[in-house]
């Protein structure tokens, strides 16, 4: 797994129907495949599946995230889209 990929990094679908999206890391599957949720149309619940060949990663992370993660403490959908708002509006990711 490249070391990119972590719990809480902010990524951008860059192919499928679903290109331009936000989203935050919240679980991984395999080398290849990781979750993703944005808190809104893909709940924390019902994560989207991800190549991660099909994805651009930021530098950002949702620390919040991250440390509830580290924890073992559950990962809300609020938690999700409050970290996700604050990460692209905040932090002027491109675009």
């Amino acid at each position: 797994m490249d070391d990119a990929v972590q719990i809480g990094r902010l990524v951008c679908s860059i192919q499928g129907r679903d290109s331009g999206r936000f989203y935050l890391v919240v679980g991984m599957e395999g080398e290849s495949r990781v979750l993703l949720a944005d808190g809104e149309g893909r709940k924390v619940e019902n994560p989207k599946r991800k190549n991660v060949r099909h994805l651009k990663f930021y530098g950002a992370i949702a620390g919040e995230i991250a440390e509830k993660f580290q924890n073992g403490k559950r990962i809300t959908d609020t938690d999700v889209r409050k970290e996700l708002k604050y990460l692209v509006e905040n932090l002027q990711c491109p675009f």
